[in-house]
């Protein structure tokens, strides 16, 4: 092989190195995915762990997801409130918030909210959010649900769907009918359990 050739060979090495190389960085670069915080807690009362949020839940339809979550947990069940994340194109960005009108920490009249869950009924183009309503003794005393009318980026005060001065409400749960072929579709149902119970209501 002559200089000539050589240099060429060289040339041609050296080109297929840098290809190989940016094919390498593409790939790393479209297939990582990195940790990406979408909510913190913003409570500080004394009375619950903060800097933590447990017990979430999600949804998506189309390109919007929503989450739900607890913010604040108490040690023996419950939270300062039901944090929300909603992001409208398939979770590049997201917007984020508490609930409001649930918690005596956001004005409203319970002194916890657990459990919560998350549902998306097309046919009306509302989103919910459930939670399960603590009293002051620790009692599950009813189940709420927030409505959301703008793909989840706002949320109205919560409305009572269940209330008991005695029931020991537990593990509500909600869920839409999606299937627009269906009978029942836009049909919303809540359910919960009380403990001991072998059945849910």
């Amino acid at each position: 092989m002559g200089e000539r050739g050589a240099r060429g060979a060289r040339r041609l090495l050296v080109a297929a190195a840098a290809i190989v190389g940016l094919l390498i960085v593409s790939t790393v670069s479209a297939g990582s995915v990195l940790p990406l915080p979408i909510n913190s807690d913003p409570y500080t009362n004394s009375t619950s762990q903060h800097k933590a949020q447990v017990e979430p839940d999600s949804f998506a339809f189309g390109n919007t997801v929503v989450s739900v979550t607890q913010s604040g947990r108490f040690y023996n069940g419950g939270s300062s409130n039901i944090a929300w994340s909603t992001s409208q194109d398939a979770g590049r960005t997201w917007a984020h918030g508490t609930l409001p009108g649930t918690t005596v920490y956001e004005g409203g009249p319970w002194a916890r909210i657990s459990d919560p869950a998350i549902a998306y009924d097309p046919l009306h183009n509302v989103w919910i959010a459930s939670g399960l309503a603590i009293d002051a003794g620790a009692r599950g005393a009813g189940v709420t649900v927030s409505r959301s009318t703008d793909g989840g980026l706002t949320w109205q005060n919560p409305v009572n769907v269940a209330l008991s001065a005695s029931t020991f409400f537990d593990k509500e749960w909600i869920a839409c009918d999606t299937w627009a072929a269906s009978p029942h579709y836009g049909n919303c149902y809540s359910s919960g359990t009380t403990p001991g119970s072998a059945t849910s209501s």
